[in-house]
This record gives structure tokens, C-alpha cells and sequence, in this order.
């Protein structure tokens, strides 16, 4: 999700120095050709605003796509050097201090990327400041607006509970200003409009779920009018596979464009991997993650490469591949992203594969239902199985019917996992919350699904906390 949010800002300084020369740089940049951008930049005035912050987002798409820890520092003291410049430029305006609050962010979600938090909290306060400032200075510069709402949405999401402490240290936001600046920021009289577009089609995605169509038909109408942006493709494929469309997914992946002069983009082979994963593809899901595990310099999705690499073996009954890649996983890369910690937990419990419950949740993940609901009816539950695969059945069952949009089959299923998993770590009781306050939120039972959203934030250390907290903070914030 990330990776969605945080490739997508690009800007651009003053638009009285904003020749030729940059939008075509720019839009290069955009379209993640990077040393294609970076050739162009270098023959523009180096001390230029313009130039400095395309060159720092140059760096910024670098880290992010590719996450090369060699490159870590030197990069970010690329961008730390910039930073000086820019603050240092006479006369500031508006777009010299609109490139100053992006460059900002920019080494904010750098410095994250990479554990950095307590440094990275700071630059997220200065830009969100400067940000803030820039609105104050210049009401109707559109451009500001962008990440600014961007920003508001998630300061916004924060429990009341805890905004007490944002305001002391002057972060304030809401869902609803953030979402009206950002809308400000699409219009076609901002040359940076498309950016705009893209984040607000994701933020929408994740706060309103009854209007997902829509944020998914934007970002599909932006990918399929410019087939040669990997950076828009990136993010049809994202919310493609966010709303189980795998096969519609997987189509976008294999019309990428692939030329040498686009930045390598090892994760979307991760992602293609649990595409074909999903439709029990498993030599090809296999072949991608073996693709992803070359090409990655990084140390974030190992574990849940290898993880999946396990399934895809033990799935297609070759024991001892899978047992290989399962002991891989304790050894390998962070445990940072959700789904590297979901994998080392799994293995860590060393807990027996049950196939038709496993097929059954990778089919419906893919928003393949009728074989999801087939590997289901090859069990048998009784009182004498295992509560944990008890829980599950009844939660697989549950998200098959609620996918298909039988909401009323969906939720006495939802409840039954509750109900046997509410006093383990097990995240079916959070996860079933969070579903049980979307059905309600659809069918405009306003309070029982803030008491859903609400449960679903009350449980404790299961894997899925950070994500399923998230998606309940937003859920309540906008309600």
C-alpha cells in the first residue's frame, strides 16, 4: 500500500521556468524511465528549482522501486543536499517553497523505507508545516494541495484518542479537508493533475469501500489511455488485485511495458507471483517469486517470498522444495512489511498445511469463488476438529458469500469465527469485525457497524493489526 501512496507525487518548480526541456524530462520521470530523466536533467540549469526537485525525485522513484540499501546513503544525502539548495534559493515563491515541502516528504518516505522512523517522523512534520504554510502564503496555488490532502487524510485517521498530541505538535487533518484538496488538485488547470488523480483513486479505494468501482475505474481509464506508463500500470495491477480481479490483474502485468529504459521493478514479479498463486498456477507463481528473489537488492518481501514459494511447492506435492523454502523464511530479510511478518510467524508455528482450507483462501483472494467454495466442501466439521480450523472454515466461508455479495449467508459465518477464535491471537475475530462493519456500513446500519469497526480495532498482537487497524481508523473516521 505503500508503495501505491508514495510513488505517485511528482512536481515540478516554478511554472514561468518550466521550459520544454522539463515537461519532457517530467514525464519521463512519471513513467519511471529514470536515467532517461536523469540524462535530460543534466542539461538544464542545475541550481533551478525545477531541475533540483525533479532530480530529487529522480532519486526518491530509485529507493522506492528498488530499495537497494547500497544505495541508501548516498541517495538520501543526494537528497539531504538538494534540500540546502532549495532553502537556500533567493527569492523564495511559491513553487521554491512547494519544492522544499516536497523534497521533504520525499526524504521523510525515504528514511521510512528503510526503519528509519524517528528521523522520518520529523521530516514528516517539517513537510506537513511547510505544507500548511504554503497554503497560507498561497490560497490558490493548486499544486500544494496534492500532498497536502494526502497528508490531512492520514492525520485524519488517527484515533481521537491520540490527536491531542498531534495538535500540540501542529499536525491536524481530517479525512474530509484532505479529500477536498486533493479533489482541488485533479483539475486539468494543475499541469500535475494526472499525480492527483492516481492518489486520489487509492485514497478513495481505501476510505469509502462502497465507491471502489469508481477509484477502480479511474486508475483502469488512466492505464489503459497511456500503456506505456509503468508507474500508472503499477497502480491498475495494485487495485486490480486489492478488489480481486487477479485475472484482470494479470493481464495489465503482462502488457507492462519492458524496455530497458524503465527502472527495473522487481516487486511487480511478487505480485504476479500471488496472481498465479491464486489460480493454483503454481509453476509460474513459482517462477515469478524465483524472478522477484533474483532481482530484489532489497531485504523487504523475502520472507513472504519465500513463504509463498513454500505454498506453491507444498501445494503442488513437492515436499521437500517446500520444506526448503518454509526454513528460508526465518533466515531471510525483515520482518517490516505485514505480510514478511505474517510469513515468519507462519513459520515459526510449523503448524500442518490444510490444503482445501489453503486452496479455498488463495482462490478466494483472487476473487475465484466457485473453486474457493468447492475446496471447502472437501471438509468436514465437527466438534472434534481444531478450533483454529474451525474459525477458518467458518471466516473462508464467510468472505466467499460476502464476495459474491450474499450479505445476508455472509454474516452469521463472520460471527461463528468470532466467536471460536475471540480468545486466541487468531486474526479471523479482527478481520471478521472489520467485514461485519463494512456489511453494516452498506446496509446503512450506521451504529452497528461503528460497533464492528470499533471491535475489530479492540484485538491484540494477530498479524494482521497494523492493515486491519488502518482500514477500521478510516472506516470511522469517515463515517
Amino acid at each position: 500500500m505503500w508503495l501505491s501512496f508514495w510513488l505517485l507525487p511528482l512536481t515540478v518548480a516554478t511554472a514561468a521556468a518550466f521550459t520544454p526541456q522539463h515537461k519532457t524530462a517530467y514525464q519521463e520521470l512519471l513513467q519511471l524511465k529514470v536515467n532517461n530523466g536523469r540524462n535530460l536533467l543534466e542539461r538544464l540549469p542545475q541550481h533551478d528549482a525545477n531541475t533540483l526537485l525533479l532530480a530529487n525525485y529522480a532519486d526518491f522513484l530509485e529507493l522506492c522501486v528498488q530499495q537497494d540499501q547500497n544505495k541508501y546513503d548516498d541517495l538520501l544525502d543526494a537528497q539531504e543536499a538538494r534540500l540546502e539548495k532549495l532553502e537556500n534559493l533567493t527569492p523564495q515563491n511559491e513553487w521554491a517553497d512547494y519544492a522544499i515541502a516536497e523534497v521533504r516528504l520525499q526524504i521523510a518516505m525515504s528514511k521510512l523505507l528503510f526503519g528509519n522512523r524517528l528521523s522520518a517522523s520529523w521530516d514528516f512534520r517539517e513537510a506537513y508545516l511547510q505544507y500548511t504554510q504554503n497554503l497560507k502564503n498561497y490560497p490558490d496555488f493548486i499544486p500544494n494541495k496534492k500532498n497536502l490532502g494526502v497528508l490531512q487524510v492520514l492525520i485524519g485517521s488517527v484515533p481521537d484518542k491520540y490527536k491531542w498530541f498531534l495538535n500540540i505538535i501542529g499536525l491536524k487533518g481530517s479525512i474530509k479537508a484532505g479529500m477536498a484538496n486533493l479533489k482541488v488538485a485533479t483539475a486539468k488547470a494543475n499541469p500535475f493533475h494526472q499525480e492527483a488523480q492516481l492518489l486520489y483513486a487509492v485514497i478513495l479505494h481505501l476510505t469509502e469501500p462502497d465507491k471502489e468501482e469508481q477509484a477502480l475505474r479511474q486508475v483502469k481509464t488512466m492505464a489503459a489511455r497511456e500503456q506505456d506508463n509503468l508507474l500508472f500500470q503499477f497502480v491498475a495491477m495494485h487495485l486490480l488485485k486489492k478488489t480481486r480481479s487477479s485475472d484482470e490483474a494479470l493481464q495489465v502485468y503482462l502488457r507492462r511495458p519492458q524496455r530497458s529504459s524503465y527502472l527495473a521493478f522487481p516487486y511487480l514479479h511478487h505480485m504476479a507471483a500471488d496472481l498465479y498463486l491464486f489460480r493454483a498456477d503454481y509453476e509460474k507463481s513459482i517462477q515469478e517469486n524465483k524472478q522477484f528473489l533474483k532481482m530484489h537488492p532489497g531485504q523487504h518481501y523475502l520472507k513472504s517470498a519465500n513463504y509463498k514459494l513454500y505454498l506453491a511447492y507444498a501445494l503442488s506435492n513437492h515436499k521437500q522444495q517446500a520444506q526448503w523454502h518454509l526454513q528460508q523464511v526465518a533466515a531471510a530479510g525483515l520482518e517490516e512489511s505485514e505480510e514478511d511478518r505474517y510469513a515468519a510467524r507462519y513459520a515459526q508455528k510449523q503448524e500442518p498445511l490444510v490444503k482445501p482450507l489453503m486452496q479455498a483462501r488463495l482462490h478466494s483472494d483472487g476473487g475465484y469463488f466457485r473453486e474457493a467454495l468447492q475446496e471447502l466442501d472437501q471438509l468436514q466439521i465437527t466438534n472434534a476438529t481444531p478450533v483454529a480450523v474451525q474459525a477458518e472454515y467458518y471466516y473462508r466461508k464467510a468472505r466467499i458469500f460476502h464476495g459474491t455479495h450474499s450479505l445476508q449467508e455472509a454474516l452469521p459465518l463472520y460471527q461463528k469465527a468470532i466467536a471460536l477464535s475471540q480468545t486466541t491471537d487468531l486474526y479471523f475475530a479482527p478481520s471478521a469485525s472489520l467485514q461485519l462493519g463494512y456489511i453494516f456500513q452498506e446496509l446503512k446500519q450506521t451504529e452497528k457497524a461503528k460497533t464492528y469497526f470499533k471491535q475489530a480495532l479492540s484485538y491484540k498482537h494477530h498479524e494482521y493489526k497494523n492493515s486491519i487497524d488502518a482500514k477500521a481508523k478510516l472506516a470511522l473516521s469517515a463515517m
